[in-house]
């Protein structure tokens, strides 16, 4: 004779109670009936169950669309940044060489003028000279960095000024 034979065994009798209950939750008629005894009607329940997960299918289609709209906008004002970064970059690293290539030819010349010196005077002269135009081309080079720095800057935030402001119009995401 097994465990499960013993009539009065305390375990069997709680294991046919426990059969005989998840039996009776199983079975449709006896769900309906528990439903209905607590005043629900399984068809209305159905209906509403459909009807909110339509709304909130709907919903959720509405958010994603709200945040791939904010996500591509974000994108654009991203590479519309980038761009601008790069070529600002590039004209400022222009002027740079720019003013380099200058320095240099200047350089070139004042040696040049310096080797056919034939007095003192001359030579002082030549190097106060040299001096004043090495001071004027420093003072052109660093305004002309200035005002191409600046305008790489606005031009970089340009796009995110400009998004800040369309988004500053929204109120809800």
């Amino acid at each position: 004779m097994s465990d499960t034979d013993k009539p009065n065994d305390p375990s069997n009798a709680a294991f046919e109670g426990a059969r005989k209950a998840f039996d009776t939750m199983t079975d449709p008629q006896a769900f309906r009936d528990a439903q209905a005894a607590f005043g629900m009607d399984p068809s209305k329940m159905t209906d509403a169950f459909r009807t909110a997960t339509e709304r909130s299918m709907e919903q959720s289609k509405e958010a994603y669309a709200r945040m791939k709209a904010a996500t591509d906008e974000a994108s654009r004002t991203l590479e519309a940044t980038i761009e601008n970064a790069h070529s600002g970059s590039l004209n400022l690293t222009k002027r740079a060489l720019d003013g380099m290539r200058a320095q240099a030819e200047m350089n070139f010349a004042h040696l040049q003028k310096l080797s056919s010196v034939r007095s003192v005077s001359e030579f002082i002269e030549l190097q106060t000279s040299f001096f004043r135009q090495q001071v004027d081309l420093a003072t052109r080079q660093a305004r002309d960095i200035q005002t191409a720095s600046q305008s790489a800057t606005r031009d970089v935030l340009q796009p995110s000024r400009e998004a800040a402001e369309r988004a500053a119009g929204k109120t809800e995401f």
